[in-house]
C-alpha cells in the first residue's frame, strides 16, 4: 500500500465525486434564505425567515468552519444582533474559559474595563480580533440604549487559575477551617500539566461497507525508542448504534516495547456485520518513542485495492494530543520516506498527575454543594460551586476521565438554570456544535445539548466555498491562509454551485426520500478548520459527517478573508 503519509487531499473524496444530479443543487437553491451581508447593522429585512427556523428554541448554537475566518465572525454577530433585538435571546455564551469570559460581562453590563484587554484575558488568540471586539462594543451600546438587556458568558474548562482563585477567595471569607484543604486541592490542580492522557494515537476512519461483515488483516511497521514504560502497537475497533463497541483488537502480548528496530506488525478481527463505524490507528502507549509506517489492509485475505480511503486524522502533520506530540520524522526513514513519529514530551519536574488533582476537587465541590446553607443562599454561593465544578472538570478533562464537550455543555446548562426563562446564543466551532451522529462519552457538545434540550435547540453549522482565514502553523506560529474552491463532490462544492453567495439552508426541510433525500443522507466532505492548518496537509481538515446529521441548518460563505487581529 502506498504509505499513508502521502495521500493527496483528493483522497477524501474518491467516494463523493460522482456526478450529483442537478435536483440537489437547484433544491438548495430553491431553498436557500439569501442574505445581503454578513455585516450587523443592516437591519433584519432579509433575516425574517429565520425567526421561523429558530421558532421557539432556548439555544441558538452558532459554529464555524474556521476558527479565523472574518465574515463568519461578522454573520455571528449580526445573528447575535438579530436574536437579541427580534427574538428575546438574553445571553450570549462564547467557547472561552468560564470565569474570565464572564469578567466581560461587567463590561457589556455596566462599561467599566477595557473590553480589548478583557477578550485579550480569555486567553485564545481566536477571539481577540477587531470582529469580536466590535460584537462585545454593540452588546454594551445596546444594554446602555436600555432596548434591551444581553448577557457576556462563557462555557469552557481549559484553565484551573481563575477558577481556583475565585472558590479560595470565597472560601477565605465565608468557610475559613477549610481554607488549608482547599489550597492542598489547588496546589495540585495548579501543578497538573496543561494537556495529559496515557498514550497518543494517530486515528484514522475505514469505508464500512468495505469491511462489514468480513474479516481484515491489518499491517504496518513499527520502530520504538525507550518504550520501557509502555509498548507500540496497532489497534482497530468497530462500532454499532450510539457507538457502541462491538469488536476491538490490538497488537496484544506481540506489541514492541523498550527499542527495538523495524518490524512488520499484524492483526486480524471480524468485523460484525451491523458495524456503523470503523476506526483504526496507530498508538504509543506511556514513555518513549514509536514511528510507524508502511500500514495495509486485506480483507477476507485479499489487498484492499482503494489506498485513497485511509483517512487519518490530520496524518504527519505536526500536533499534540496530551503529552504527546506526532509529527513526521525526516530523520528516521523506511525506504527512503519520512515516517510518522509519536513522543511522549517530557513534563516539567513539579508537575503532578492530573489524576491525584480529580479526587481532591471532588471533594471540594461536595463540600461545598453540602455548604450552601451556611454560605447562603445566594448569587454568589452558587458562582462559588460552579468555579469549583470548573476546576473539576478541568482536572477530569486532563485525566481523560470526563470529555471536555460534555463539561461544556453542562456548563450552557447551570448558565440557563440561573437564568429561567431566558435564551441562550451560544459561539463554537462545528466540531463542538454538531450532533456528529454519535453519543456516549465523547458525543460533541451540540449532541449532549440536544439530548437535554431537543426541540428547545437549533443548531447553525458554517460553511464556506473559498478565501483566506487565520490560524496558527506548527513551527511558524499565527499567520494568513488562502485556499482555493471548495473540491468537487465535496458538501461546500454543492453549496457553492448554486451561485448564490450568502444563504442559509434548513436541513430540516430536506425530503424523506428521492435524489436529494440519498444525496444529503450520504457523507459529503466539508471543510472542518480549527486552530491549527498546514497546507501540506490541507486534505485532511475535512469532516465527513452527513449534514443533516450534523446540524438543523447551514449559514453558507462563498468567499472568507481573515479575521483581523486586535
Amino acid at each position: 500500500m502506498r504509505n499513508f503519509l502521502c495521500l493527496l487531499a483528493a483522497a477524501l473524496f474518491s467516494t463523493a465525486a460522482a456526478q450529483e444530479p442537478s435536483s440537489v443543487r437547484d433544491w438548495i437553491a430553491r431553498n436557500a434564505i439569501r442574505l445581503t451581508t454578513p455585516e450587523a447593522g443592516h437591519g433584519f429585512d432579509d433575516m425574517q425567515p429565520l425567526k421561523k427556523v429558530v421558532g421557539d428554541a432556548r439555544i441558538v448554537e452558532l459554529g464555524e468552519a474556521t476558527h479565523g475566518s472574518r465574515e463568519f465572525f461578522q454573520l455571528k454577530h449580526r445573528m447575535v444582533e438579530f436574536l437579541a433585538t427580534q427574538m428575546g435571546f438574553t445571553i450570549f455564551g462564547i467557547e472561552a474559559n468560564m470565569p474570565e469570559a464572564y469578567r466581560l460581562n461587567d463590561y457589556v453590563l455596566t462599561g467599566k474595563g477595557d473590553p480589548a484587554a478583557l477578550i485579550k484575558g480569555m486567553y485564545f488568540w481566536t477571539w481577540n480580533t477587531q470582529e469580536v471586539l466590535a460584537m462585545v462594543q454593540w452588546m454594551r451600546e445596546f444594554n446602555a440604549s436600555g432596548k434591551g438587556r444581553i448577557q457576556f458568558t462563557g462555557f469552557d474548562m481549559q484553565t484551573p487559575d481563575v477558577a481556583a482563585k475565585i472558590v479560595g477567595d470565597f472560601v477565605a471569607a465565608h468557610d475559613p477551617e477549610y481554607s488549608d484543604t482547599l489550597a492542598k486541592a489547588t496546589r495540585l490542580a495548579l501543578a497538573t500539566p496543561a494537556a495529559s492522557g496515557r498514550f497518543g494515537t494517530a486515528t484514522g476512519s475505514f469505508p464500512v461497507a468495505a469491511a462489514a461483515g468480513k474479516t481484515i488483516r491489518f499491517n504496518g511497521y513499527i520502530k520504538t525508542q525507550n518504550a520501557s514504560t509502555g509498548y507500540a502497537g496497532l489497534w482497530w475497533r468497530a462500532d454499532g448504534d450510539d457507538r457502541k463497541v462491538l469488536s476491538f483488537r490490538n497488537l496484544g502480548d506481540a506489541a514492541p516495547k523498550g527499542t527495538t528496530e523495524w518490524k512488520k506488525y499484524s492483526l486480524e478481527m471480524a468485523v460484525p456485520a451491523e458495524t456503523r463505524n470503523i476506526n483504526f490507528g496507530a498508538l504509543l502507549d506511556g514513555e518513549g518513542t514509536a514511528w510507524v509506517d508502511g500500514l495495509s489492509v486485506e480483507i477476507d485475505g485479499v489487498p484492499y485495492e482503494n489506498e485513497a480511503v485511509f483517512r487519518f486524522a490530520k496524518p504527519g502533520a505536526p500536533y499534540s494530543q496530551g503529552p504527546y506530540r506526532l509529527r513526521l520524522d525526516g530523520e528516521t526513514m523506511r525506504e527512503g520516506h519520512p515516517t510518522l513519529m509519536i513522543r511522549r514530551e517530557a513534563q516539567p519536574a513539579n508537575t503532578v498527575d492530573p489524576q491525584e488533582g480529580v479526587a481532591p476537587w471532588k471533594d471540594v465541590l461536595k463540600h461545598m454543594e453540602l455548604s450552601r446553607e451556611k454560605y447562603g443562599a445566594n448569587s454568589d454561593t452558587e458562582w462559588a460551586i460552579q468555579n469549583a465544578r470548573v476546576v473539576l472538570q478541568c482536572m477530569q478533562g486532563r485525566a481523560n476521565e470526563v470529555y471536555r464537550d460534555a463539561s461544556m455543555a453542562a456548563n450552557i446548562k447551570w448558565i440557563l438554570d440561573q437564568n429561567p426563562g431566558q435564551k441562550m446564543v451560544v459561539w463554537a466551532h462545528n466540531g463542538h456544535v454538531n450532533f456528529g451522529g454519535q453519543r456516549g462519552k465523547f458525543a460533541p457538545m451540540g449532541e449532549w445539548l440536544r439530548q437535554a434540550y431537543d426541540t428547545e435547540l437549533v443548531s447553525f453549522g458554517f460553511a464556506f466555498n473559498q478565501g483566506g482565514f487565520q490560524a496558527t502553523e506548527p513551527g511558524k506560529g499565527l499567520h494568513d491562509f488562502t485556499i482555493p474552491p471548495a473540491p468537487e463532490g465535496s458538501l461546500d462544492a454543492m453549496l457553492a454551485s448554486t451561485r448564490i453567495p450568502l444563504f442559509a439552508l434548513d436541513l430540516r426541510r430536506v425530503p424523506k426520500e428521492g435524489p436529494v433525500a440519498e444525496w444529503f443522507a450520504q457523507p459529503h466532505p466539508a471543510r472542518s478548520i480549527g486552530a491549527v492548518y498546514s497546507e501540506a496537509q490541507a486534505g485532511n481538515f475535512f469532516t465527513t459527517v452527513p449534514a443533516p446529521q450534523a446540524f438543523h441548518v447551514l449559514l453558507f460563505v462563498e468567499k472568507t478573508t481573515p479575521a483581523r487581529k486586535n
